[in-house]
């Protein structure tokens, strides 16, 4: 069982153990930046895809928007600010203060 007296500080191993946990730390590292990255362009592509929702496609393009999910998800959170969820409205003037 690991515990504090059993941990030995990287500088205190040999080169070649050193090497080899720093290794095997690089690797886990890159695998979770590429999953990371996968999932943003999955989101990226669901995103500017049309929205299903007949009725919400038709109140964006009434609006004069283009029917994507972004812009449904955007109007939904703004629904919401806009009834008093706090957090909804927090989340937009992060948004928007990040631009």
């Amino acid at each position: 069982m690991a515990n504090e007296q059993n941990l030995i500080p990287i500088n205190q191993r040999t080169k070649s153990e050193a090497r080899e946990i720093s290794q095997k730390g690089g690797l886990a590292s890159g695998k979770v930046r590429r999953q990371q990255a996968d999932l943003k362009r999955a989101f990226e592509t669901l995103l500017s895809s049309e929205v299903n929702n007949e009725q919400m496609r038709d109140l964006l393009i009434g609006l004069g928007y283009d029917p994507t999910n972004e812009m449904a998800l955007a109007l939904v959170v703004l629904q919401k600010a806009l009834n008093g969820d706090i957090k909804a409205f927090r989340e937009i003037q992060e948004l928007i203060n990040k631009g």
